[in-house]
């Protein structure tokens, strides 16, 4: 399920239950926070479309922002694999009727397990299946679970469907083991649990020119997104308004010119023009290799272009590959 960019969603949007029509349903319902919006996910998704098709009601998503812990406990809360406008555009793609964005706070971190069901998920949303993944919590305390969902659903309040695990290479998809590959530099495991490449996307921004000055010019990107791979320099395709390119990333600091603040910086191979304020996506392909201090530029050069033949085989055999 690709990232889509649009500039007019299809699926309807609501922010917050407070936001939805009245009469609005009924539907079929998947809950979660869909951070990724990897092939678990992707399985949820489309059992709720079917169904939803079947029964002839509206297949909608609840998802939550910001992430429950970050509200609760920050100290605890993990960096998200994708910037909230991804997300939506991700749900956006897989072609779902409606979005319920909830605004997670500690007023609805007090709102009880029963009470949340009762009026959120019955009476506002008229769900008439839920779909949800075995970890699901919800409610104050998290006291909400599937054991008490499976109650419902025995009264006849709504249908339930616990999701079964997506597993690749005996690995459970989820969006944790892809926040832990990505963070490592894992870019083909994290891709095989997400079922695309991992990508950051983001405005470019003026640099310093050292890239340029070597006759590498760089686009300086300022991801949307908090989550960085190691540092590293990778083999990514570049992709923005008419643009479509190979492209080797450097990630994280800039020793050999003492710069410590982590950057984000694409050399396009084989592209020529002006990316000064356009918004350009990567999408993580491979690592090729650490961040290194060089003695001198001359020998900053000739590794740069090493790496930039590196990505350019690297990629054309990843995408020969498929």
């Amino acid at each position: 399920m690709p990232v889509h960019r649009r500039d007019r969603m299809t699926m309807r949007l609501y922010r917050g239950f407070g936001a939805l029509p009245d009469g609005f349903g009924p539907s079929v319902v998947a809950m979660g926070n869909f951070d990724g919006v990897h092939r678990g996910h992707q399985a949820v998704i489309r059992g709720t479309l079917a169904s939803a098709r079947a029964r002839g009601v509206l297949a909608t998503i609840v998802t939550f922002h910001p992430h429950p812990l970050r509200i609760l406990a920050p100290e605890r809360a993990p960096v998200l694999i994708q910037s909230l406008e991804d997300r939506l555009a991700c749900l956006d793609a897989s072609g779902v009727d409606a979005v319920v964005l909830v605004p997670f706070s500690r007023q609805l971190a007090e709102v009880g397990a029963q009470a949340f069901v009762e009026e959120f998920l019955v009476r506002r949303l008229r769900c008439v299946e839920l779909r949800v993944g075995g970890d699901a919590r919800f409610g104050k305390g998290r006291a909400g679970d599937v054991d008490l969902l499976r109650h419902y659903a025995a009264t006849g309040a709504f249908a339930l469907n616990v999701a079964d695990a997506v597993v690749d290479g005996g690995i459970r998809a989820s969006s944790s083991e892809i926040r832990r590959r990505v963070l490592a530099g894992d870019m083909e495991g994290a891709a095989a649990l997400l079922g695309r490449p991992f990508s950051l996307a983001g405005e470019v921004v003026s640099g310093a020119a050292r890239g340029r000055g070597m006759g590498f010019p760089t686009a300086n990107l300022l991801p949307d997104a908090a989550i960085r791979p190691v540092p590293g320099i990778y083999a990514a395709v570049a992709s923005g308004p008419g643009i479509r390119a190979v492209a080797a990333v450097h990630v994280g600091p800039i020793p050999t010119f003492h710069v410590t603040a982590p950057k984000v910086e694409a050399h396009l191979l084989d592209f020529q023009g002006e990316l000064l304020g356009t918004r350009l996506r990567l999408e993580f392909r491979t690592r090729l290799r650490g961040v290194v201090t060089f003695a001198n530029v001359e020998d900053l050069k000739r590794q740069i272009a090493t790496d930039v033949q590196a990505a350019r085989d690297a990629v054309g055999e990843l995408e020969g590959s498929r």
